[in-house]
């Protein structure tokens, strides 16, 4: 009984594992070909990057069947040149991770689809033709402008952190020279004894000052004048 489950265990799995195998191969992004389609394709396995695509003729005609074909065939193309270009700057961007800089793959994917962008422009048709009822067409790119290309984005990328680096150095040198010579205020102590000093000095002058400034009452100055007179006697007579 117990070998029985271990089969139908090991059966089980191998089915499994046999159903996610074609699941992956649904799912793979490089298109396969027969040894007879890639020789009808005119292309260089070797050197090349390229994508077939087909489209049925319908009653649009068969000049929207030949360019729908090219715009599939662009979309597989580019999503392998994608693939390529990821993989050199993976290499490129492992030596900045030494270095203790980080980049996120957010940008390692933009600088990829940049550079699949621009080569999809130099995409050339190899080969088209018309077999029953559809329309054929074959796009391939040269391998080797592939990792020029990425390193091409990868120096630009890079050359740009080095500008903002220095520009931000060149601020800090030139705008905050203060914080490297900040000024030093020197505050002279007056002794408790000094400013007790001060301050009846200051008294004095204020009181001298307002004597000198107040007026002489007129009644006063009056009789002082009176006074001044000298007296006069009845026995002088």
């Amino acid at each position: 009984m117990k070998n029985k489950l271990k089969i139908l265990f090991l059966s089980g799995l191998i089915l499994s594992l046999g159903a996610c195998t074609n699941i992956q191969d649904t799912f793979t992004a490089t298109p396969t070909y027969t040894e007879i389609e890639k020789n009808n394709f005119n292309v260089q396995e070797e050197t090349q990057l390229f994508a077939m695509s087909s489209y049925k003729i319908n009653e649009s005609g068969a000049a929207v069947a030949k360019m729908k074909a090219k715009e599939q065939a662009i979309i597989s193309l580019k999503k392998q040149t994608f693939n390529e270009a990821t993989n050199v700057l993976n290499s490129f961007f492992n030596e900045i991770y030494t270095k203790n800089i980080v980049i996120s793959k957010n940008t390692i994917e933009d600088l990829a689809n940049l550079a699949s962008s621009e080569l999809i422009k130099g995409a050339t048709t190899t080969n088209s033709w018309n077999n029953e009822g559809k329309e054929f067409i074959v796009l391939a790119i040269d391998k080797n402008k592939v990792p020029e290309k990425a390193k091409e984005k990868f120096v630009i990328h890079l050359q740009a952190i080095i500008d903002d680096l220095d520009r931000a150095i060149d601020k800090v040198s030139n705008e905050y020279l203060d914080i490297t010579n900040p000024i030093i205020t020197v505050v002279e102590e007056i002794s408790q004894v000094e400013q007790i000093e001060i301050t009846t000095i200051d008294n004095t002058a204020n009181i001298v000052n307002t004597e000198k400034m107040e007026p002489k009452d007129p009644v006063e100055n009056s009789n002082s004048e009176k006074n001044d007179e000298p007296e006069v006697f009845l026995d002088d007579f």
